[in-house]
């Protein structure tokens, strides 16, 4: 048998680790069969019977975040009792790899002027002199996506094309949906099984997003208005998800103490010392003395510009690390652009002491990512060193409500009742508020 390309490691460690982040530890794999993804899944991980699927995916490095969501898809579906091959079958299939490719004889629908009011369940309509159809709007909110710099052209293949291609489907049934409440409805069909789940949640938001700006550039009749809360559309989960949590100084001590390679040692504790995503640690560079992250993330809210990393004022045990001087000299894991999460995830997933830890923290109802090296750096900012969230935010580079969103969750009855007693300790020392005890 031939060796494995990287593109090929890089594919199964990604799905490894997206299986693992869902309780999968072994039993499950991924490999090329005649030009497609070929899905095994083992007697003892398959409710003791050995299993085959193939995946209507094709076996290239462009095609991981598929892959990855596909297995995904029909993990989740098995551990509801949902057969593999049911599954897959639902799947469609991502030969070509465009959206439109796959609905070259969709019909133009439901697209109409604002002065063309008229609805036919053929779908046909006009814009101006010019027919439109669905295609053609979800081309040109590609368009218009990507030249406003909303997010990347990698964002739109990995997460948007697949939403939009169901949206597509939609729109090319024999009946298509009339409305905007129909189409969001026939959309959580496709989820029905799964209430409140995040793909189920991005669709909605995706498909809402399509059609506000199609009554926006008038592309689209008041009937497409889609409803501001998308809740009934998306479901409630069944069983709480649990939150990832920030991780505890104690513990990163310990893990770079256990980490054996120094590469990925000297990896991890950038990531602890900075709140770096796992992602950045491929844009870091030395400038005029300082410690730069280089990274620029395009997301709905902005892109976020390059950043000086520091240490937080109560990381002393960060200090001897020399972290800066080290960049120069010591060399870093090889990582694939764009795939850092998965390759850190990977490594880390294989650490004894990081499995450990992972079953402790979710005996307590929380779950242990590689990002909690993020959310403890945000967390000490906060509760230790009292920095307000717009410093904090600069210093992890991205905006204030991003970050207000990210880890306000974290601001429990304990985390407060430690602000107001500072702050009565505060006024106290100023003569300005006379003693007052915390409630508890």
């Amino acid at each position: 048998m031939p060796a494995a390309r990287d593109w090929e490691v890089t594919i199964r460690a990604v799905v490894s680790h997206a299986l693992s982040q869902r309780g999968c530890r072994r039993g499950w794999t991924v490999l090329n069969h005649r030009g497609h993804v070929r899905l095994n899944i083992a007697a003892g991980a398959g409710g003791g019977m050995r299993r085959q699927v193939l995946l209507p995916i094709p076996w290239q490095f462009d095609q991981v975040d598929q892959i990855r969501s596909a297995v995904v898809e029909v993990f989740e579906g098995f551990q509801q009792g949902i057969e593999p091959e049911a599954c897959v079958a639902r799947m469609a299939p991502a030969e070509e790899s465009t959206e439109t490719a796959t609905l070259r004889s969709t019909p133009s629908v439901g697209v109409s002027a604002v002065g063309d009011r008229s609805r036919h369940r053929s779908g046909s309509a006009r814009f101006g002199s010019m027919p439109c159809s669905w295609p053609d709007l979800v081309a040109a909110y590609r368009e218009h996506k990507l030249l406003s710099g909303e997010i990347k052209a990698s964002t739109w293949h990995r997460v948007h094309r697949h939403h939009m291609k169901h949206v597509l489907e939609a729109m090319a049934a024999p009946l298509p949906p009339q409305n905007a409440k129909e189409l969001l409805e026939r959309l959580a069909r496709i989820w029905a099984d799964k209430p409140g789940g995040r793909t189920r949640q991005i669709q909605m938001q995706c498909t809402a997003a399509l059609l506000r700006w199609g009554r926006s550039e008038r592309l689209l009749g008041e009937e497409w208005d889609p409803q501001q809360d998308l809740t009934p559309y998306v479901g409630r989960a069944r069983t709480p998800k649990a939150i990832t949590t920030p991780l505890e100084v104690e513990h990163i001590l310990a893990l770079v103490k256990a980490i054996p390679d120094p590469r990925w040692r000297f990896a991890f504790q950038l990531m602890a010392a900075y709140g770096l995503r796992p992602e950045e640690l491929q844009h870091l560079q030395i400038r005029q003395g300082r410690l730069w992250c280089t990274y620029e993330k395009v997301a709905s809210r902005g892109k976020t510009k390059p950043r000086v990393l520091r240490l937080l004022p109560c990381d002393d045990w960060a200090d001897g690390w020399r972290l800066e001087e080290r960049l120069l000299s010591q060399s870093l894991p090889p990582m694939q652009p764009g795939l850092g999460g998965g390759y850190v995830g990977h490594y880390l997933m294989n650490r004894p002491l990081w499995k450990q830890l992972r079953r402790d923290y979710e005996a307590s109802g929380e779950r242990l990512v590689p990002y909690s090296c993020r959310h403890g750096y945000a967390h000490r900012a906060h509760v230790i060193c009292d920095l307000p969230p717009k410093v904090v935010a600069a210093a992890m580079g991205h905006n204030v409500q991003t970050h207000l969103a990210a880890y306000s969750r974290w601001c429990g009855d304990e985390v407060v009742d430690h602000a107001f007693e500072r702050a009565a300790q505060q006024l106290m020392a100023t003569g300005l508020a006379a003693p007052h005890p915390v409630r508890r």
